[in-house]
């Protein structure tokens, strides 16, 4: 985008805002664009020392179905994205790392929404309470990064954030 001639809000919401732009492109065109305004995502590829990679299934809406994917969430305002991350791999598995090492930041829709997620590494992983949270209802399981593979080969794997966290594990090793 070149300049924003004119914004107007058309949702508020507590996880995004949905605005109506006119903007001046690159090229010097005037466009209308819808845009997510969204604080972005964060999420964990807990690894333990079998090699074993710790997803979770939760149904989502918009697919209409469960889907096995890594624990991840909206950072909230205030944090980092590493901050996020750390409560997201808390709240959703009781677990804490020892360890973090930052895998990757991307858009994952970019044609539509600002988002942004930043995948993390988490080793030396340690057990905890998981806390209650009554709107979040997941089934936990370990698998092995050659397993996993395979389930995201064959299909079986559809979520993206999962698909390119264990492609940038694969670049690490």
């Amino acid at each position: 985008m070149k300049k924003l001639l004119k914004r107007k809000l058309l949702l508020e919401t507590k996880f995004f805002n949905v605005t109506d732009n006119d903007i001046i492109d690159n090229d010097g065109h005037h466009v209308q664009r819808l845009l997510v305004e969204h604080g972005g995502s964060t999420v964990v590829l807990p690894l333990d020392d079998q090699n074993r990679v710790l997803l979770v299934k939760q149904y989502r809406f918009p697919a209409k179905t469960s889907l096995w994917e890594l624990p991840a969430g909206k950072v909230d305002p205030g944090e980092t994205p590493l901050q996020g991350a750390k409560r997201e791999l808390m709240e959703e598995t009781g677990l804490r790392a020892r360890r973090w090492k930052k895998l990757v930041t991307y858009y994952p829709s970019p044609g539509f929404q600002e988002e942004k997620m930043s995948i993390f590494l988490a080793t030396g992983l340690i057990p905890g309470e998981k806390p209650e949270i009554e709107d979040e209802h997941l089934e936990e399981r370990w698998l092995p990064v050659d397993r996993l593979e395979a389930l995201i080969k064959s299909g079986k794997i559809v979520d993206g954030k999962t698909i390119i966290g264990m492609y940038y594990l694969r670049l690490q090793h």
